[in-house]
């Protein structure tokens, strides 16, 4: 080899390292374009980080060895002669034991690790695998260290795709068994750790050997934990607390047997208050991911009650007064909410309220707000769990508000905005209650900012009712606007923008003066709470002109949107997300007016979309790598040919991930959502963009965070949506064979997108992503047709939706127990579920008789969610689904007539008012398109029906909407045969029922009923003409969109047939004006 060469590489590599910019530049443009492309290359940086005194030349040597050795597959290695590569790995295990700093020794160890990926399949380094048995048996602890960091390195760098290490495992784990008790090194039993971990990514369930080794290692590897956390090692801490998150996630069962000691471990820790706090929340951070990845086994072993009777006295503690900071005391809350989002609410609201009980009944105050916030949290996990029950809560809600001690009532605060995101009827219902004691806390100095957010949630809710406390509220809030400290505010600009809200037009007497007074807010340009108050008073100006209306917002519009633009030139994610909501609004209220601006708006938005969310980091390089390991998100540059496509050590990478900007990858959330916005409110104003936009947008369908994916998809399906529109689309026509094809430019859009869409879907393990594409597909369908998945991609979509309702989706994955003893599930699963089952409903609808075979899948997994275990969203999911699939399908749901009966004779006398109005509805669309005779049913129907009409005092909404359904049910029993329905019982009892309260679309069937009778000179029908023709009136009187143009045109024009036999009658209804 040439010692210039090595000479000049020497030299280069040390200029790397100095603290000079354009040095370091030139240096690297040197070696990319002089040296990293010339083969010797390899031997050469061997040979300096071999023999080198300078200690961070030698590691970069090492790092720049490993990368270039990754290149292409390894063909940089093997083009190598034999020569060459024997000489490298013969002095390598010499080099790697003789050096004595430990950063070198792992970059070096990562070398050894990348030619083992080559060598060791090929059976050609056979003195690797004994030196390393042989060193990690060495009197020497160091020796013993590079040993387990070798035998690490190369087990992840055989992580799917191990064969080659399988015949030795019995002997690897034999010696880790051994190393995981070294005497002497803490190090080495980390590392130990740290390897088994790579060991169990590739255990396979059936090597029953391995697989019981791994299991029993468990202890042992806790065991270290419980070490480190003694001697407050936090770098052994994090790293072993990965590798058990890892193990936890695997569906091989390594960790399962060990749930029930690991949640004691890290309770006790998370409690111990002699250690670190850093080491408590690591703890308890575990938790969390424990409640996610073994959901199913905290459930089948009962441990929620003892879990959360651990966690009070933990939030108990005093916080930090900002909310940003993590402490055990918000920690514990975040498990009680994992606790509440993962788990059936039935495991986990009854064991809470017994704590939130007693804790409020404690002397400590600390406790009080303890109670308080465990409620809170606790309310978006079981929210419908929690609905029937308010009455006796809300005594607990009002005690906190008016607790002497002001933590208690800020919790309280918390509390009440929780319940009012989750639960806005029940909310609304107590304003006469709520308003008036936080407007008290408003005026106190120490509850204000808490306050006035419950204030700013509250009349989020509250509609119209707001207008008798408008004139007071807005009185106290503008005072505030001119008194308060910044961070108050903040929360009072938000609450104006939600009594705006609720208000709509009665906002207008308040809205100059109130824009006077905010505006000056959009000028602010220091960073911290000046920004987060220009930040919410941008989202609140958006608000006021959704409220008021454009005409009475132009004034201040042109402004508005140049104080937003500038905005988003101020370097701050949060304000330039909020400058995009802000966009988002206008073009809603704008329509297309708003087109002169997408110029100017979608390229930043585009761009937005297209930047990075990783924060520099300490080592990092100006080609998105650190140390020579690239990062995903941040894109490489500089070396054209570089295609390292080796393995990507995620430990290496800990710290480029910590460095990740949450804050940004919110604002391209938001971005995305906003250009899905923008589109459908502008339409073909929109149009130079799409092409750039979708290509971004697909993008971002593989992104990291599971926010960016949903928005994505979300505007994905909102760009068909508004495309089909915009091509004037001929009606479509149900089948899997499309009879109306869509627009050639819809199409490519759909070829864009669909595809992107399912490979997204295939392994998306977000369950609030995986709703979106349900949801999102379903409505995209329901609008545009069969032509959107058929016939190319109907079967991946059925399939991935059966897989849903058999919970074997990516986020439903839990091999734990069978799922016939687990038929309780989380709210969020039956979101889920419930999704699903509406994109089975849309499918039923755009496919028609063509879905008979699909059904023949669906049906049992559909109507598995009808059972006494199930919670009331299942059953009234099943139900309902069965209404929307019947509905779809019309009379080819005939096959399907008696099981489909027979489930809804069951459901008709659930519990529940939804389940029983979602089986009426289905009951009434069975009899209207089956083509089965079910008269003989009528009887038992009727009777069934017959308490859905018998009134009460203060019904609630669902009792409401089941009557409505009642009256649509009896009233296409009707139109099927009159002659199997007692009319003169039953017409009395469907006119005491009228006019509908809540379902408008059942007034298609309660119409078409009496036209029927009366075309039909029925004679009940005939005695009560003058209730049908008022009827007729109220409706026809009514908001339009009740009734539709098409049975809005049915109506009047049968009117006026009647107006030709019985004008007196027609006239005295006052129905003359609707006459055609």
């Amino acid at each position: 080899m040439d010692p210039s060469f090595v000479q000049g590489l020497h030299e280069l590599l040390k200029q790397s390292n100095v603290p000079d910019t354009n040095t370091v530049k030139a240096a690297t443009e040197s070696l990319q374009n002089n040296y990293y492309k010339n083969p010797q290359c390899i031997p050469a940086l061997f040979e300096i980080l071999a023999t080198s005194p300078d200690l961070a030349v030698r590691q970069l040597a090492a790092v720049e060895l490993r990368k270039r050795l990754a290149k292409s597959g390894g063909k940089v290695w093997t083009k190598q002669s034999v020569h060459v590569r024997d000489g490298i790995k013969a002095k390598l295990l010499d080099v790697v034991t003789n050096e004595q700093a430990a950063a070198v020794r792992n970059a070096i160890a990562r070398v050894i690790s990348e030619i083992a990926k080559r060598e060791l399949p090929a059976g050609s380094w056979p003195a690797l695998l004994p030196f390393l048995f042989q060193a990690a048996d060495s009197p020497n602890a160091t020796h013993r260290q590079i040993s387990l960091f070798v035998f690490y390195t190369v087990l992840e760098t055989f992580v799917d795709g191990g064969e080659a290490l399988d015949k030795h495992l019995p002997q690897i784990m034999q010696l880790f068994a051994k190393s995981l008790q070294d005497p002497e090194s803490l190090d080495v039993r980390v590392t130990t750790v740290r390897a088994l971990g790579k060991v169990a990514q590739n255990l396979e369930s059936d090597a029953s050997a391995d697989l019981a080794a791994m299991q029993s290692a468990v202890p042992q590897m806790v065991g270290v934990l419980n070490q480190c956390l003694e001697q407050s090692n936090q770098d052994g801490v994090r790293q072993i607390l990965d590798v058990l998150e890892e193990i936890c996630m695997l569906e091989v069962p390594i960790i399962s047997n060990h749930i029930a000691e690991l949640i004691d471990f890290f309770l006790a820790n998370g409690a111990n208050t002699e250690h670190e706090e850093d080491l408590r929340l690591m703890c308890l951070n575990s938790l969390i991911w424990i409640c996610s990845y073994k959901r199913s086994k905290v459930q089948s072993l009962g441990l929620a009650k003892h879990m959360i009777a651990r966690l009070m006295p933990i939030a108990v503690e005093e916080d930090s007064d900002d909310v940003d900071d993590d402490s055990p005391s918000r920690l514990a809350l975040r498990v009680i909410d994992g606790l509440a989002t993962e788990l059936p609410p039935s495991h986990v609201f009854p064991p809470l309220l017994e704590q939130m009980q007693a804790y409020m009944s404690n002397q400590d105050p600390h406790h009080r707000k303890a109670a308080m916030m465990a409620f809170g949290v606790s309310v978006e996990g079981c929210s419908e769990y929690i609905r029937p029950h308010m009455n006796d809560l809300w005594p607990f809600v009002e005690a906190g508000l008016k607790d002497h001690e002001a933590v208690v009532r800020k919790a309280a605060c918390v509390a009440l905005g929780c319940l009012c995101e989750m639960l806005e009827e029940e909310c609304a219902a107590k304003h006469a209650t709520l308003l008036p004691v936080i407007m008290e806390l408003v005026n106190d100095p120490a509850t204000q900012r808490s306050a006035c957010t419950a204030l700013d949630s509250l009349l989020e809710v509250m509609g119209s009712d707001i207008s008798q406390y408008l004139p007071a509220i807005m009185e106290r809030l503008a005072g505030l606007l001119e008194t308060a400290p910044i961070p108050v505010k903040a929360t009072v600009t938000g609450a104006i923008g939600s009594a705006a809200h609720a208000s709509k037009q009665g906002f207008l007497p308040y809205f100059d003066q109130t824009m006077q007074r905010i505006k000056p807010f959009l000028t602010l340009t220091e960073e911290g709470d000046a920004m987060d108050l220009r930040g919410i008073t941008t989202d609140t100006v958006g608000t006021f002109a959704e409220a008021v209306g454009k005409e009475a917002f132009r004034p201040y519009f042109q402004d508005l949107m140049k104080l937003a633009f500038e905005g988003m030139d101020l370097n701050n994610p949060r304000l330039r997300e909020c400058s995009f909501i802000f966009f988002a609004v206008m073009s809603r209220v704008f329509g297309e007016e708003f087109t002169p601006f997408i110029q100017h708006v979608v390229p930043r938005l585009i761009q937005s979309c297209q930047q990075s969310e990783h924060d520099p980091v300490p080592g990092a390089s100006g080609d998105g790598t650190i140390n020579g390991i690239g990062i995903p998100g941040i894109s490489a540059g500089g070396d054209d040919d570089d295609d390292d496509d080796g393995f990507v050590d995620i430990d290496e990478l800990n710290d480029a991930f910590l460095n990740v900007n949450s804050a940004i990858a919110i604002e391209k959330e938001v971005a995305a959502d906003s250009l899905g916005e923008i589109f459908a409110h502008t339409k073909s104003g929109f149009l130079p963009y799409i092409q750039e936009s979708v290509e971004q947008l697909v993008i971002l369908l593989e992104h990291f965070y599971q926010g960016i994916r949903k928005s994505a998809v979300s505007a994905l399906f909102t760009y068909i949506n508004t495309l089909n529109e915009l091509s004037n689309p001929q009606p479509w026509q149900a089948g899997v064979h499309v009879k109306v094809p869509l627009n050639a430019d819809v199409q490519k859009l759909v070829n864009a997108v669909i595809p992107a869409v399912m490979e997204m879907w295939e392994s998306e393990d977000d369950r609030t992503a995986a709703i979106e594409v349900c949801q999102s597909l379903a409505e995209c369908l329901n609008k545009n047709g069969p032509a959107i998945i058929a016939p190319d991609h109907l079967d991946v979509v059925c399939t991935y939706t059966i897989m849903i309702l058999e919970k074997k989706s990516p986020p439903q994955l839990d091999s734990e127990i069978p799922e016939e003893e687990n038929e309780e599930a989380s709210e969020y699963e039956s979101v889920l579920v419930s999704a699903a089952s509406d994109l089975v409903g849309a499918m039923a609808n755009v496919l028609g008789a063509d879905f008979t075979d699909p059904l023949k899948q669906f049906m049992p997994q559909i109507m598995k969610y009808y059972t006494p275990g199930r919670s009331v969203s299942d059953r009234s999911t099943a139900i309902g689904s069965l209404g929307e699939i019947i509905t779809g399908m019309k009379s080819a749901i005939t096959l399907f007539t008696q099981d489909i009966l027979s489930l809804l004779s069951r459901a008709l006398s659930d519990e529940e008012a939804s389940v029983r109005s979602n089986a009426v509805f289905a009951s009434g669309v069975l009899i209207e398109n089956t083509q089965a005779d079910l008269s003989a049913h009528f009887p038992a129907l009727l009777n069934a029906i017959r308490p859905f009409f018998e009134k009460g005092q203060n019904e609630a909404d669902e009792v409401l909407t089941a009557r409505d359904n009642a009256c649509g049910c009896l009233s296409r029993m009707i139109i099927k045969n009159a002659e199997a329905v007692p009319l003169d019982q039953a017409l009395p009892i469907l006119f005491s029922s009228l006019p509908l309260q809540k379902d408008m679309a059942e007034w298609s069937p309660v119409l078409h009923c009496m036209m029927n009778l009366i075309q039909a000179n029925n004679a009940v029908a005939s005695q009560n003409i003058d209730t049908i023709l008022q009827l007729f009136a109220h409706v026809l009187a009514g908001d339009e969109d009740n009734l539709g143009a098409l049975l809005r045109g049915q109506v009047c024009g049968f009117v006026s047939q009647l107006n030709t036999q019985i004008p007196d009658k027609v006239q005295a209804a006052g129905l003359q004006q609707y006459l055609v």
